[in-house]
């Protein structure tokens, strides 16, 4: 009887799965679209020229450096084939060239020179304005206005 019953018992659960419906999917309501819930967003264009503004460091070095108060410029090229030339205005200071990497690191915007540290970017709302963050590591940023 108990294996009359298990038998049974096989039968009606191998049919079960054979029968079952995979579940509906609801339909778009008319003149609406599907909602993506993740959209990743492209990445900022940063290429161009830029010029130093500021930057707002940490440690030794706390407080803001600006041209003025350092004797320097400093020029950023970013270029589209991914490289990039940072040229000073002080003698003493070499240019420093290489590629740079632009990448999203959980949504966020992210540039690597060389194989340095990576730093988030942000760009003004009108473009003229570039900030490197390293504030999740050594609270740093470099603040550069694009050439014109």
């Amino acid at each position: 009887m108990r294996r009359l019953l298990f038998i049974l018992f096989i039968v009606l659960s191998a049919s079960a799965l054979l029968l079952a419906k995979p579940p509906k999917m609801p339909k778009p309501k008319k003149g609406t679209d599907w909602v993506d819930p993740f959209k990743p967003k492209p990445l900022v264009n940063i290429y161009g020229n830029w010029i130093w503004k500021e930057t707002d460091c940490c440690g030794a070095r706390r407080g803001i450096s600006n041209p003025e108060n350092t004797n320097d410029a400093i020029a950023l090229e970013l270029k589209s084939d991914n490289t990039f030339l940072e040229t000073h205005a002080k003698s003493t200071a070499l240019p420093r060239s290489g590629t740079v990497i632009m990448f999203k690191e959980n949504n966020i915007d992210m540039v690597q020179f060389n194989d340095e540290r990576p730093a988030q970017y942000f760009l003004s709302n009108n473009g003229d304005t570039l900030t490197l963050s390293w504030k999740y590591m050594e609270l740093q940023t470099e603040k550069y206005i694009r050439k014109k």
